[in-house]
């Protein structure tokens, strides 16, 4: 996986969260510390993640209703970490929107095995062709082909179908896809506009529409993603 994972760990204890930082930074990825839910929502303003290791305790607003968030978010693998071990804790942080759980004290090669499983569902920090039905994405080089034909995208128009392709099927809300457009800066409105323009330009999948609106809320492939060496 070229330049490996982006990855934000959020843990308010520091010596614990710069073990985790330097030890995931030492097997590729790119990774950033946070303190709390506020420091992470700034770090994700200023880059998206593919993952987020989210502590449940946490000083302020804790993980649980965090990750809640992430998942309106989209097109973000979170792995929840807790000292309380207990089923209820766990099945707690799985209805909230995490993909995985680890109990503290975190085993540093569990960590790095559940990292990778997180990605290989789905399907982050890939660097392969994505097949979104008839439609094939290049990510590295920002190229959308149909058939023997490229597809002209605009900056926004590409980064926008990235970002669905990646929640793979979930619902991305529209204030994700404005901040991944146009880093929070331009209105709703605009994501809509680019929408409306991607369904001109992309041919249809066989099996319906290639976006779907969620009416109120955002936007979800209406096709699998499916990883293509």
């Amino acid at each position: 996986m070229t330049g490996g994972l982006r990855i934000v760990v959020v843990e308010d204890e520091p010596l614990t969260r710069e073990s985790l930082v330097r030890y995931l930074a030492g097997q590729g990825h790119q990774v950033r510390g946070a303190s709390c839910v506020e420091a992470c929502r700034a770090a994700l303003r200023a880059e998206s993640a593919d993952v987020v290791l989210l502590d449940i305790e946490l000083p302020g607003e804790d993980g649980l209703g965090y990750a809640r968030e992430l998942r309106q978010r989209g097109g973000v693998g979170v792995i929840m970490v807790s000292e309380r071990s207990e089923v209820a804790t766990r099945i707690a942080a799985l209805d909230d929107g995490a993909d995985d759980f680890l109990a503290k004290p975190v085993h540093l090669e569990e960590l790095a095995a559940r990292v990778r499983s997180v990605a290989r569902r789905r399907g982050l920090g890939r660097t392969g062709r994505l097949r979104l039905g008839v439609l094939v994405l290049h990510p590295e080089e920002r190229r959308a082909v149909a058939g023997a034909g490229e597809i002209p995208l605009t900056r926004g128009e590409f980064d926008l179908l990235h970002k669905l392709a990646q929640a793979d099927g979930k619902i991305v809300a529209r204030e994700a896809l404005s901040e991944t457009v146009a880093r929070g800066v331009g209105d709703l409105r605009s994501v809509d506009a680019l929408v409306s323009r991607l369904r001109r330009k992309l041919p249809p999948p066989p099996e319906g529409p290639l976006i779907v609106t969620a009416p109120g809320f955002g936007y979800r492939l209406g096709t699998p993603v499916v990883a293509e060496e």
